[in-house]
């Protein structure tokens, strides 16, 4: 049962539990804004009250755009509870669960601000305390944020929270709770200059203020491609949050390519001779620069074999406002099969995809040297769920071969049945 609160905040949806913290989204009626409510367990003893009260000023105290901002904080007779901004809760622990790439040349700017922050923190006398990758929230072109202040200490050492922080950053780059993996080792284009500056910091060779200079001065990293920012308002809105509790990351193939499979259509719809070429003319300016060639394919190995094959090509002409669109179901896909697709040839070697589509289409992302009627047999890359926005996945480099977009639930429509829109899929180099 939660505590009586202040009556402005409006509690509308539980989150979970933080230990022995209890979370909810919620609305300050007063200033008409979305926020987080923390408050510990009613068995809570005065101790633990005043202890979380203490973690959560000492974070109020300090305003950086890397720190999630504490608004309020105070006792009721049963509890103690803080109030803070809302980000999007979409926490590093979150992206290693559902093995979501992260977009490495935009984090690492992001990673130094945040170790300068937490060395802002320590120059005040505050400890976090209990640092992980539930603590560290992280939403593509919004600055990454420290949070889950007022947790249980496990330790009072600011060298504790540096050394934590940077085991954080470790896994949020290469993606792994290894701690034997560093960036450079999976990352293309990392500078090993950061695996340094990461094992210094896990070693406790570094404090936060050293590990933010590392990082900063490590060779930035290549990247070509950039995701369009989203207004925070839009980040904000209550309807976005099962889009941004969602993750990206992995699914797999490997077999032989047979032209006269039933389940693989080309572009024209004619079995054999695939002709998709991207046109030079589009409706929103996209970045076809650093666009790579490709034909694309219905695959639909376990169903009846074709699935829209007219438009298929809508996937790949670059124009945002023309999609490919799966057949509409009505019931869910995983009660009638285990997915449809589509095979692309990309003439060149992606080292990221940008999908645009229905926002709450699961998907994976596969690869094979050869085409498999099985989508088991494929290599597993990436999987996840679409988003508002384009959704950037970062991939392994692959040479040649053929890549799988294979679709797994479709978001249900206003009339209940079911259907994915693919309006854009864009290899990058």
């Amino acid at each position: 049962m939660p505590p009586r609160l202040p009556g402005r905040y409006h509690l509308n949806i539980r989150l979970g539990s933080d230990g022995d913290i209890e979370e909810w989204f919620a609305q300050d009626e007063t200033l008409d804004r979305p926020v987080l409510i923390r408050y510990l367990a009613p068995e809570s003893s005065e101790d633990r009250h005043a202890a979380f009260l203490a973690n959560v000023r000492s974070a109020a105290a300090l305003s950086d755009v890397h720190l999630q901002k504490v608004f309020a904080a105070g006792e009721t007779t049963a509890s103690a509870y803080s109030v803070s901004e809302w980000d999007g809760g979409v926490t590093i622990a979150d992206r290693l669960r559902a093995e979501e790439a992260i977009p490495v040349a935009e984090f690492l700017p992001n990673a130094s601000g945040l170790c300068l922050a937490l060395a802002r923190f320590h120059e005040l006398g505050g400890v976090h305390g209990a640092i992980d990758t539930s603590s560290v929230h992280y939403s593509a072109a919004h600055p990454v944020k420290l949070g889950a202040f007022g947790r249980e200490s496990r330790w009072s050492d600011a060298a504790e929270d540096t050394m934590a922080l940077a085991e954080v950053l470790r896994a949020a780059i290469t993606g792994t709770d290894d701690s034997s993996l560093f960036p450079s080792d999976v990352v293309s284009g990392v500078d090993p200059s950061v695996d340094d500056a990461l094992r210094a910091g896990i070693s406790g060779s570094l404090d936060a203020a050293g590990l933010a200079l590392s990082l900063r001065a490590a060779p930035h990293v290549v990247q070509h491609e950039t995701i369009p920012s989203k207004p925070w308002r839009t980040l904000a809105a209550f309807g976005i949050i099962v889009v941004l509790i969602a993750a990206l990351a992995a699914v797999g193939l490997a077999a032989e390519f047979d032209p006269d499979s039933p389940g693989l259509y080309p572009v024209t719809a004619k079995p054999i001779t695939p002709t998709t070429t991207v046109p030079t003319q589009v409706d929103i300016p996209i970045d076809t620069e650093s666009r790579l060639t490709s034909e694309v394919f219905v695959y639909d190995p376990v169903g009846d074999g074709t699935e829209s094959n007219d438009t298929v090509g809508a996937a790949i002409d670059g124009i945002q406002s023309s999609a490919w669109q799966t057949e509409i179901y009505s019931r869910p896909l995983s009660e009638i099969k285990t997915g449809v697709g589509l095979v692309f040839d990309v003439d060149g070697t992606p080292a990221a995809i940008f999908i645009s589509g229905t926002p709450s289409t699961v998907f994976s992302i596969g690869w094979s040297a050869t085409i498999d009627d099985d989508p088991q047999q494929w290599e597993r890359l990436a999987r996840g769920t679409l988003q508002l926005a384009s959704s950037r996945i970062q991939v392994p480099i692959r040479g040649g071969g053929y890549w799988l977009l294979w679709l797994t639930d479709l978001p249900a429509r206003p009339d209940g049945s079911y259907q994915a829109r693919i309006s854009d899929v864009r290899f990058a180099p």
